[in-house]
């Protein structure tokens, strides 16, 4: 084999190399997306119809996003009966991963960030994610503009001459990684007129070509691109003097290029890749403290529902005590032993009692109306009617019910979402900063193209010199004028594109270049201007993070306190009540003996009911102050064994396990 030959198989093997898989590079490539299955929720779905072998339109088509199922989930419906929801603390919980619209509208931020994902693995920047920082130093231009995209560079190559075989070729460096390829189709016909004849041997010159010229490009995450076109053409020619008519002239153009400095390897390209990864873990982590506070707010719902019942039975118990004592003085004055002005204290006491009953009755509807709310994507027409019914009680204090302060500081420092969220944007500043460092250098460049060319077509056959004329290079002369005259045509000899691809691989007429370019940008204000305002940047996130450490051990003093204060509340509220209850008790002797009055017996129920309420309502904030608390330490999903990928799918696989709580109902079957 000789030896050009020996070099063009040795290129082409390693641009087979480069196309069809690289190990050292074809790892830093984005690996292409398996086809988007029809799931029914789109949080566990594969974004992009990334593949393009064997179906190679996957791409072009719209990728499948289900649409969202506004319909309550069926284990709401399963708890529906007699008119009533019948709700233990574990199935609201479980009704609220399904059916919130808070948590639901939530789930659309780690969706945004796997297309973000996604995109950052074509070359393109992330456009961002609740929660994420954004740096105005990242790059020249707004969020979302990417380092280049493939369009563009395919464009760059497609009107670089490629056309024109022999001519010029554009090719530069080709940003990663999405790889492109295409092909230019043309046709042209052009007459010209000449001022001359010496070269076309007429003076007016028609022209038409039809010209076909494909070609491939992609970039990697190292900094190197490659380019393989093959660039030709066929054309016919009214001129009188052409070696080859029609002529096909073709080019085989083969090109690597790789930066040495500014945008060489992985930190300087990969940074989208690395951002779009942390922003997954940012928006899973807003997701997360999203389903924390409404996890928070539904069991405030709960537990205030519980306390405006029982609110109810106080009501009706002070009431019956009014009735009763209405009773005892309508006989004790229809016996004469009593006056009548009492009877009337009494009714309007009774009146009170019954409105008071009537106002504790309608919050526990208003409460019961806001759980629905809070547990259905909508209030639907057998919902609306529903009473809600209750299951579980209010928890009661335990003596160890909190950990003490220094460990619930520790578990709130390694728990609460929104000192991960910080600690991902500081690693995402890290990034800026590291990608800000590469572009400070000088622009270094490497660059190794190969051009094979092949020209062939039809060409004429001539003959021998007619008599009287004398062959003189490639001309007849005649032996008595001088008149030089072509030889004349027996034949064609019949050449196309195969003889002309041919050459090319047969390297008959190869071209080589190779080299480096350098540019220094003088004082380099603009790199370090960015480079500056990426670390002025951290900075302030390195005091953002420990604010929020700062405002997230307050909050967990002042939770723990509340705990402390709502528990001192139950115990100085049961006291109360047992005075009040035996106080009344004494009152009702004395004035069965003559000794009290009718107002001092109403004055002692008032209290009881007062001091009953006051109980009532402790244990309430007791409950929600533990809720508090959990939800600071960050902890309540834990603690109250929430599945978070259950709330991400929007579908609950078993229900919580809630200590303490009422029996589940049967297992239903979800939606």
């Amino acid at each position: 084999m000789k030896p050009n030959r020996q070099r063009l198989v040795a290129l082409l093997f390693a641009v087979n190399i480069l196309v069809f898989g690289a190990p050292c590079l074809n790892a830093q490539v984005a690996t292409p997306e398996p086809n988007a299955a029809p799931v029914e929720n789109f949080n566990v779905m594969k974004y992009g119809n990334t593949r393009w072998f064997p179906t190679f339109w996957d791409p072009y088509q719209t990728p499948y996003v289900p649409e969202k199922n506004m319909n309550n989930s069926e284990r709401l419906h399963s708890l529906l009966s007699d008119g009533k929801l019948h709700l233990s603390l574990n199935d609201t919980i479980a009704l609220a991963l399904e059916n919130n619209l808070d948590i639901s509208i939530a789930r659309y931020q780690p969706a945004y960030a796997e297309t973000d994902l996604l995109r950052a693995k074509s070359g393109g920047a992330p456009r961002g994610v609740q929660g994420a920082f954004s740096s105005s130093a990242l790059f020249s231009g707004a969020i979302g503009g990417g380092l280049s995209s493939a369009s563009s560079a395919s464009s760059s190559v497609s009107s670089g001459g490629l056309t024109g075989a022999g001519g010029a070729l554009n090719f530069g460096a080709v940003p990663c990684c999405d790889p492109s390829a295409g092909v230019q189709v043309g046709w042209n016909r052009a007459t010209s007129p000449l001022n001359y004849t010496v070269v076309s041997g007429i003076p007016v010159v028609t022209t038409q070509t039809t010209s076909f010229s494909p070609y491939y490009v992609q970039g990697f995450l190292t900094g190197t691109s490659y380019v393989v076109a093959l660039p030709g053409y066929t054309q016919t020619n009214t001129s009188a003097n052409l070696l080859f008519n029609p002529v096909v002239p073709t080019t085989l153009y083969l090109g690597m290029y790789q930066h040495l400095l500014n945008g060489f390897g992985y930190r300087a390209n990969a940074k989208f890749i690395r951002i779009a990864q942390n922003d997954v873990k940012i928006a899973k982590s807003v997701f997360r403290q999203q389903v924390m506070t409404t996890v928070a707010q539904v069991l405030n719902l709960y537990w205030d529902y519980l306390s405006f019942n029982e609110q109810v039975a106080v009501a009706q118990q002070t009431l019956t005590y009014s009735q009763k004592l209405l009773e005892d003085n309508k006989r004790q004055v229809e016996i004469g032993t009593l006056a009548p002005i009492s009877v009337v204290q009494t009714e309007a006491e009774v009146a009170t009692d019954q409105q008071n009953l009537i106002v504790a009755q309608t919050n526990v509807e208003q409460q019961g109306e806001l759980i629905k709310t809070a547990v259905a994507k909508k209030v639907d027409a057998d919902l609306v009617s529903a009473q809600v019914d209750t299951l579980d009680k209010l928890p009661e204090p335990q003596q160890d019910d909190i950990p003490p302060l220094t460990k619930a500081l520790e578990i709130a420092a390694q728990n609460r979402p929104e000192i991960e969220q910080a600690d991902l944007n500081l690693r995402y500043q890290s990034i800026v900063i590291k990608a800000n460092r590469n572009a400070l250098l000088p622009t270094l460049d490497f660059f190794a193209t190969y051009a094979g060319s092949g020209l062939s077509g039809v060409e004429p056959i001539y003959g021998a010199c007619p008599a009287g004329y004398l062959p003189s290079s490639t001309e007849c002369v005649s032996t008595t004028t001088g008149v030089a005259t072509s030889p004349p045509i027996t034949g064609n000899k019949y050449g196309g594109a195969g003889t002309s691809l041919s050459q090319i691989f047969h390297n008959d007429y190869p071209n080589y270049s190779v080299g480096l370019s350098l540019a220094i940008p003088i004082r380099n204000r603009s790199a370090q201007a960015d480079a500056a305002r990426a670390m002025l940047e951290e900075r302030q996130l390195v005091e953002t993070l420990q604010r929020t450490k700062n405002q997230v051990e307050q909050d967990v003093r002042n939770a723990e306190i509340g705990v402390i204060q709502a528990k001192a509340r139950i115990e100085a509220a049961r006291k109360a009540v047992t005075y009040n209850r035996q106080a009344l008790d004494a009152e009702q002797k004395k004035f069965r003996l003559g000794e009290s009055t009718v107002f001092l017996v109403i004055q002692a129920q008032r209290d009881l009911s007062t001091a009953e309420g006051n109980e009532v309502t402790a244990r309430s904030t007791y409950a929600k102050a533990l809720t508090q608390f959990r939800q600071v330490t960050g902890t309540i999903l834990s603690d109250y064994n929430v599945e978070l990928n259950d709330a991400l799918q929007g579908k609950v696989t078993k229900v919580p396990n809630i200590p303490g709580s009422a029996e589940t109902p049967k297992p239903v079957t979800l939606q």
